[in-house]
């Protein structure tokens, strides 16, 4: 990254993550037994669905993108390193999105709790 000291520059950087199968939320709220689930189903949705449905706008996209990942991840990178990187590294960031990333689809979970009696 262009601005920081050498010895400040990152190889790579690990952020732990790990999104449950609907199988798997579905055995822990069992487990725990305080809610049973009312509703789970998987959603598909276009990889642009993130600006707006805006078809093969990988700029823009991964723009969108870059904001949700920093929403999730600044704070840890910011208490690890320092915050007058932030916009650099997710500048960055949204430029590898947008030159590597294919247009798939994005599956999320949604889960209706309610609680149990």
């Amino acid at each position: 990254m262009q601005g920081l000291v050498e010895e400040e520059m990152l190889d790579g950087y690990y952020t732990p993550y790990f999104e449950p199968c609907a199988k798997e939320i579905r055995a822990e709220v069992d487990k725990e037994g305080s809610f049973i689930i009312d509703c789970l189903e998987v959603v598909a949705l276009p990889w642009d669905y993130v600006n707006g449905g805006i078809n093969y706008d990988r700029t823009l996209t991964a723009k969108e993108m870059a904001k949700g990942m920093r929403a999730v991840n600044e704070s840890m990178i910011r208490s690890h390193f320092r915050a007058d990187i932030m916009d650099q590294l997710f500048h960055r960031f949204t430029e590898i999105v947008s030159a590597d990333t294919k247009e798939v689809e994005r599956v999320s979970l949604v889960i209706s709790l309610i609680k149990n009696a």
